[in-house]
């Protein structure tokens, strides 16, 4: 199985149709992903794509622990399934694109109000995970350019103290599609009738039509997303499905094994 860059390295491009594994937001719900990862493990076939469709950290209990077990479940299905790396594809969430955002926020004309913004969202848990206070951030925020450039240089050095976690938010993708149009994932919204590389910040903060996209509108036979900005629920519809099981807010872990006709094989829940 050989797996393709797209475009400016920001999405996988699956050459051959397949089995595709879509993990669907983790929110931090270590024990609950290790659990999916379980059954993953028994039905896992060598050749299956396995992408985790963003929203790892944020909300819930144990970020950390998330991260790891990605980490070692991505690890084990290498050595035991002899998987190409390639086919084992993690996006970018809203929850990681928040993290690289608060890395930036001495750039940010409002800081103190995109962080605001940022912790009534999800970023408190990742903070406290990593050892960061929110109070800290934001009185840094409010004490100018100079002191806040100080305290995310301090968040960005948190992260290293963890084997592979910086690594892994530097390869984070955008989105994953097979090449013969049968599926394309997401981690929250696609634009519908904009082509994947004008897509721009519709992948974590769109979705609001997500349930009615076509592949006339969307170019694609089965559009899925693992996150959603409303209320969470697994969804699967005739070209859609949606895989948030609230894992972080109360629910839990939703991953799903797509055939390759984009029609759905396996649910798996924790």
């Amino acid at each position: 199985m050989r797996a393709g860059m797209g475009q400016a390295e920001v999405w996988r491009t699956f050459v051959e149709p397949g089995r595709t594994w879509v993990v669907g937001a983790v929110h931090g719900e270590a024990e609950r992903l290790r659990r999916v990862h379980e059954e993953l493990g028994r039905q896992y076939r060598p050749g299956d794509r396995l992408v985790y469709a963003g929203n790892l950290m944020g909300y819930g209990p144990d970020v950390i622990g998330a991260l790891n077990e990605v980490l070692l479940f991505r690890r084990a299905l290498m050595a035991r399934c002899d998987a190409d790396p390639n086919d084992i594809v993690l996006l970018r969430g809203a929850q990681e694109e928040m993290w690289r955002k608060l890395l930036q926020l001495h750039f940010a004309p409002d800081p103190a109000n995109v962080l605001d913004w940022m912790l009534g969202r999800g970023m408190r848990a990742s903070l406290s995970a990593y050892g960061l206070s929110a109070e800290a951030a934001l009185d840094a925020a409010r004490d100018g350019r100079t002191a806040l450039s100080r305290w995310t240089g301090h968040a960005a050095d948190s992260m290293d103290d963890h084997d592979g976690h910086r690594s892994l938010m530097a390869h984070l993708l955008h989105a994953a599609v097979v090449a013969d149009n049968s599926l394309l994932v997401v981690n929250a919204g696609f634009d519908r009738g904009v082509s994947l590389d004008k897509q721009l910040d519709s992948f974590w903060w769109g979705g609001a039509d997500f349930d009615t996209l076509t592949p006339e509108a969307s170019g694609y036979r089965l559009v899925v997303r693992g996150a959603t900005h409303g209320n969470p629920g697994v969804r699967f519809g005739r070209h859609t499905a949606t895989l948030d099981g609230g894992a972080g807010r109360g629910g839990g872990i939703c991953a799903a094994l797509f055939g390759p006709e984009g029609s759905t094989v396996q649910v798996v829940e924790a």
